[in-house]
């Protein structure tokens, strides 16, 4: 994968704060492309979901970089949300690799529910069809019907009444207790703040004025700027664990190199983020 920064104003100032973000980055793409710039021949769906699951990670990854690097710290955070909750289920389907068929066969809850939402809404079974081809309408239904019973949980321990589950195992925050550390401490800012901002809430209605209603562009921009530059670095240290997770699926053998990225990641952001806090 190549990368282009763009040659703003705001980039350039971006590497003139942060003078070791472009070695440590050259690291992190050269180790990525070790990694993902690979034929992906998987033996199992362990090895078809989790290859898949940590390119849409690097997408993630890269995509947070140019807009931290560019002062959109708003984009970088929701961003993240994606490439967090990606990565947690990574480690989680690593972790326990027997659930892989869960998280396979939840698909077709997830569609069906994609599915029945649309036409809530006004769309055409029609419309639909034609979206989505080559799934139809009538073959989302099919594996509806096949696998909902194995999604089905009590809803009234009286009634003995049940439910389908909103997920496919576990809910990501106790996925999240169960990984651990790095994944609780980063369980704030990769999850529960990023949710106010990609839906319509107050949070994100208010987010440029509930700080300071007098606060000038500049400054607003420059706090969004900052809050960018500390999710970069923290999705610097995600994308790691995303690689140690594919260095555990493929036996890639990566240990050594992966440290030596984590070292490089806190040498040039430490000092940042000592600052906030």
């Amino acid at each position: 994968m190549e990368f282009d920064f763009g040659t703003t104003k705001a980039s350039e100032a971006f590497f003139d704060r942060h003078p070791k973000f472009y070695p440590t980055f050259e690291h992190l793409m050269g180790l990525g492309n070790k990694v993902f710039g690979r034929e992906s021949l998987p033996k199992n769906p362990l090895e078809d979901v989790g290859f898949g699951l940590g390119h849409a990670c690097r997408e993630d990854f890269i995509e947070i970089v140019f807009l931290a690097s560019n002062g959109y710290g708003g984009g970088a955070l929701k961003l993240f949300r994606g490439l967090y909750e990606r990565a947690v289920t990574l480690a989680y389907l690593v972790k326990f690799p027997k659930r892989i068929d869960r998280f396979v066969n939840f698909a077709a809850i997830q569609e069906h529910r994609t599915m029945e939402g649309a036409f809530l809404s006004g769309v055409s079974e029609e419309q639909f069809n034609e979206a989505v081809s080559p799934d139809t309408a009538a073959a989302v239904r099919e594996r509806y019907k096949k696998h909902k019973p194995d999604f089905q949980i009590t809803d009234c321990k009286v009634c003995m009444t049940t439910r389908t589950s909103v997920s496919w195992d576990l809910d990501l925050a106790a996925m999240v207790r169960n990984l651990g550390v790095p994944y609780t401490s980063i369980f704030l800012m990769g999850y529960a703040i990023p949710n106010l901002k990609v839906h319509a809430t107050l949070s994100s209605a208010m987010a440029d004025f509930d700080k300071d209603r007098k606060q000038d562009l500049k400054e607003r921009a420059k706090r969004k700027r900052n809050d960018g530059e500390f999710v970069l670095a923290l999705a610097s240290a995600v994308f790691i664990q995303v690689m140690r997770a594919q260095s555990a699926i493929f036996s890639l053998g990566l240990e050594d190199q992966l440290d030596a990225c984590d070292q490089d990641v806190i040498n040039a952001w430490e000092p940042d983020l000592r600052k906030s806090g």
